[in-house]
Formats: structure tokens, C-alpha cells, sequence
């Protein structure tokens, strides 16, 4: 878990994800640049074919309506008395007995009964017809019927009727022709029966009054009613009259590339389809080789990216192992080693430069501890240290030290009236005079506020201690140079002797400052000797 945390596991994760989104992204992009494209040629080949084969039935339907229509206008009316006769009419017609296979039946215009067929079948001529679609629009004043397909009742196969009225000179229909074709017979939708799209696509025939397919290349199809609404949204524009080319799911919700077109003259039409997964086959294979292409990548890539980072980091790595070193306390702060001119040896400088840095910070917080801020004296805590080694010292030359506990006299009511910049200005100026009325091995300290303290160190007695107070006050009696105010100070000094006085370092602190307190009570601007 913690190689997940370092730099080169992350630089090979980026690098992995790179390839993974570039990966990604050119597979989305050429699998809609490649379907798009695949659709726009299949959809193409598809329509061609749809309409080429619409227009062939739709030249059938619109034939054998001329046929019919024609044989209806020449037939000898005088013959609807002589069915006999009229059957041997019938079969004179060989032109439209062509097209009409199943054969030709002339039915009395009130619809019960036929008056003669040709070729006969047995039963047909005592059939009702007035419940059949195509005889009722021809009784109604329709040119021209075509039936629902269906399996005919006297012929026993799928089949569609045709139907003209055989009209008398007023236009009154006396009687209606039909023709029954086979739907498998040969020259009229063998195109689709047996039309093959692609390898596992086909066609479809569809009569959207009928709300049945009329015909299809897969024969399970056949005469079968149509899905409900909603299962197949193309095949539901289609049956709203929209004709063209899309994607849609069918009934067994499978998706397909269709292509549909009208067959006007018959009021159906064709739909051309082709399973997708036939369609975009080589498109899935081309994608199947860009991701095992992309594995290949990604895990060439990877062990190139650790060979190549492990070269890089090794002196980060060496680097970083003597930056620790140096943080535990096992190494001396110092500068390390520039292996190479790049990123990695330009953080080792700034790292070398840092310590520089380091360094003198250290010095100044060293200096900054021990010394006042504001003075440059040293502050209570070095003048405390100090003050304990000479007096070690002293102890061990049997020696005499002097301190002087000073207090500035008015220094508050110069804060108040001229505020503390001012005050700070004295402070620094005070501590200058206090420098100059001691020798350079004497000690000067700010013990805080307006706090100092001498130490003499030179073996002084208390006339010598006496006489640099009486130095100290005359200093610090004098003018002081601050712009735009004249403040006036004085001082109260108490001093105290080692050994005389106090036997410890922090005991001679406690009886200078008593005798500080014993010249304030004396009315200030004066020093007092410790008794």
C-alpha cells in the first residue's frame, strides 16, 4: 500500500489512464464515425433495393388492375345470362388468366353467388361475397379493389383477390369481376419471398389497412398479424405513412437497419432490413483489434514507464534518504550532491540553496532568542544564563560581581503623552548610553519594559559599583534626540554584590531589584546599595 503513495506509481497510473481515455475516446470516435458511415451505405443499398422491388409489385398490381379492368369493360353482358356460355368466355381470356392463376370468377352484383369462374372450383360458384372487403368497395362504386390477403376459401393457399365492376351503360354495376392470385406464384412477390438482404436480413411486405403481413422471406411471417404499438417505434411511423431509412428493434428485440417504401397502387409497403449484427460486423471486429491493440499498449507503457522513472528518480530517491538523515539527527545539515543537470538536480539546488537559507535563519533565530528585539541587548533569558556562569566563575576565582538594577524614572508618562514610537526611540537610546558607561567586558541586558541591568564582572566593590550608577544617572539625565518632543528621565538604580549580598545567581537578581524598589521609595533618579 505504500508504493501506491509514491510518485511513480502515480506518474504510471496518469500515464495508464491516458492511454485508457485516449483509447476510449478514439474507439467512441471511430465507432460513431464507422456507424454512421456503415448506416449511410447500408441504408443506401437497402432503399435501392427496397424501391426497386416496391416498383416491380407496384407494376404487377397496377398490370393485372388494367387486365381486370379491361376484361370487366369488354365482357358481353348478354353472357351473365348464360354462365355457361360466359365460362367459356373466361377461358378464351389466356392474357389475364396468366396473371390471375387461381382464376376468374364473375359474381352477381347483389354478391351471392358466383355466375361462372374459370378455371371452376368446386364450391366457389356457392360462396357469399358480400361480406369480403374487395366485393363491397366494387358494389360501392370503387374502379378497382384489391382484398386482404388471406387463405382463400376456395382454393385452399394464400392468396389476394382483385376486383372490377362490370357496369351497364348508366353505370349501374350488374356484376363484379375478380381474379385470385397466389401470393407464391410465380412473377407477382416471389421477390420477396425468396429476396435475401445481406446474409441474414430480408423483406417484408406489409398491408397497413389489413394491419397483416402480406408476405416475407421468412415464410414463419406469412398472413401473420402485425405487433401492437409501441414495440416497434419505426414500424409505428411507417404505419403513420413515414417512408425512408432508420434503426429500430423488432418484435423480438433485435436491432435492425430497415428501409421502407410504398406500394401505392396496392396501398402497401416494403420494408428491407438487416440485423445490425450483421451490419456493423467488420466495424466490431476493427474495434475488438483497437482495445486488444490499446492492452498491448498500456502494458508496454507501463514496463516502459517503470524502467524509465526508476533511471529518473533513482538520485531523488538518494536524495531524499540523506534529506531524512539530516531531519533524524544521523547526518550534519550540509549540501548534497547535483548528479544531473535536470528537474531532479534542480531541486537538489534549491534543496542546497534552502539550507543556506536554514543556516543563517538558524543563526538569526538563534540571535532573535537571546537577544532584545528592540535594543539588541541581551534579554532576560541570556542575561540570566550569563549572570549564572560568572557567577560559577567568580565562585571558582573566589571573585566579586556588581549588579545594577535600573528603572527608568517618568518613562510611563513619556509613553502617555508621546506616545510608544517615541518611547521606543528613548528605549534604543538608552540602551546606547548604558553601553557607554561600562566596560567591553561588562555585561548590559533588557530585562523587559523599561527594565535594565548591568553586571560588572572585573572583581568591583561597592564604591566602584556606586560611582558607574552615579555615571548611569548622569547619562540618562541627559537630553534625548526625538523629533518634535523634549522628554525628560531619570532613573533608580539598586545594587547588589556577589558574594556580599546574595549566594545564587536569581538571589542577586531579587536583592538588586529590592534596592531598586528602595531608591524609587527615596524619591528616584538615585541608586541604593543592598544592606
Amino acid at each position: 500500500m505504500k508504493y501506491i503513495h509514491s510518485l511513480t506509481f502515480k506518474l504510471i497510473a496518469l500515464g495508464v489512464t491516458l492511454v485508457i481515455v485516449g483509447s476510449a475516446s478514439r474507439y467512441l470516435m471511430m465507432e460513431k464515425v464507422l456507424r454512421t458511415g456503415i448506416e449511410e451505405v447500408v441504408n443506401a443499398q437497402q432503399l435501392s433495393l427496397a424501391k426497386y422491388i416496391a416498383q416491380d409489385i407496384d407494376h404487377k398490381v397496377q398490370v393485372r388492375r388494367n387486365a381486370l379492368s379491361l376484361l370487366a369493360e369488354n365482357m358481353p353482358q348478354l353472357l351473365l345470362q348464360d354462365p355457361a356460355r360466359l365460362e367459356i368466355w373466361l377461358r378464351a381470356q389466356t392474357m389475364t388468366l396468366n396473371l390471375f392463376p387461381a382464376g376468374l370468377v364473375v359474381i352477381n352484383a347483389d354478391g351471392v353467388g358466383a355466375i361462372a369462374d374459370y378455371p371452376a372450383v368446386a364450391g366457389r360458384r356457392q360462396l357469399d361475397f358480400n361480406e369480403r372487403d374487395w366485393f363491397a368497395a366494387v358494389r360501392d362504386g370503387a374502379d378497382f379493389a384489391i382484398g386482404k390477403p388471406t387463405i382463400g376459401r376456395a382454393v385452399k393457399e394464400a392468396v389476394v383477390n382483385m376486383a372490377a365492376p362490370v357496369r351497364a351503360e348508366r353505370k349501374q354495376t350488374v356484376a363484379v369481376v375478380m381474379g385470385v392470385t397466389p401470393l407464391a406464384a410465380p412473377g407477382f412477390l416471389d421477390l420477396v419471398e425468396s429476396g435475401i438482404v445481406g446474409k441474414t436480413g430480408g423483406l417484408l411486405l406489409i398491408s397497413p389497412r389489413d394491419h397483416i403481413f402480406v408476405t416475407s422471406s421468412d415464410a414463419n411471417m406469412r398472413l401473420k398479424p402485425l405487433p401492437e404499438p409501441g414495440i416497434n417505434p419505426l414500424h409505428d411511423q411507417a404505419m403513420n405513412g413515414w417512408r425512408g431509412t432508420g434503426v429500430t428493434k423488432n418484435a423480438a428485440g433485435n436491432e435492425e437497419l430497415s428501409a421502407i417504401v410504398s406500394v401505392p397502387s396496392a396501398n402497401w409497403y416494403l420494408v428491407a432490413r438487416t440485423p445490425s449484427s450483421e451490419a456493423f460486423e467488420v466495424m466490431n471486429t476493427l474495434l475488438a483489434a483497437v482495445v486488444q491493440n490499446s492492452v498491448k499498449v498500456s502494458v508496454l507503457l507501463v514496463l516502459s514507464l517503470v524502467a524509465l522513472l526508476l533511471y529518473i528518480f533513482r538520485p531523488l530517491k538518494q536524495a531524499a534518504a540523506h534529506m531524512r538523515a539530516m531531519a533524524e539527527g544521523q547526518q550534519v545539515l550540509t549540501h548534497l550532491p547535483i548528479v544531473r543537470q535536470d528537474e531532479v538536480g534542480a531541486m537538489v539546488s534549491s534543496f542546497n540553496a534552502l539550507v543556506d537559507k536554514l543556516q543563517i535563519s538558524e543563526s538569526r533565530m538563534s540571535y532573535l532568542a537571546h537577544h532584545d528585539a528592540l535594543t539588541g541587548l541581551p534579554n532576560r533569558m541570556a542575561f540570566q544564563q550569563n549572570l549564572a556562569q560568572s557567577v560559577a566563575l567568580a565562585d571558582r576565582q573566589q571573585g566579586q560581581l556588581a549588579l545594577l538594577f535600573i528603572d527608568l524614572d517618568g518613562f510611563k508618562n513619556v509613553n502617555d503623552t508621546f506616545g510608544h514610537a517615541v518611547g521606543d526611540q528613548l528605549l534604543v537610546q538608552v540602551a546606547a548610553r548604558l553601553r557607554g558607561c561600562v566596560r567591553a567586558s561588562d555585561m548590559v541586558g533588557r530585562l523587559g519594559g523599561d527594565e535594565f541591568v548591568l553586571l560588572l564582572t572585573d572583581n568591583p566593590n561597592a564604591e566602584q559599583a556606586e560611582q558607574i550608577a552615579d555615571k548611569v544617572i548622569g547619562a540618562i539625565s541627559q537630553p534625548y534626540d526625538v523629533p518634535n518632543a523634549h522628554p525628560v528621565l531619570g532613573t533608580s538604580i539598586g545594587i547588589a554584590l556577589y558574594p556580599t549580598h546574595a549566594k545564587a545567581a536569581d538571589q542577586l537578581l531579587i536583592v538588586a531589584d529590592t534596592a531598586m524598589y528602595m531608591a524609587k521609595r527615596s524619591g528616584g533618579n538615585c541608586h541604593h546599595v543592598a544592606r
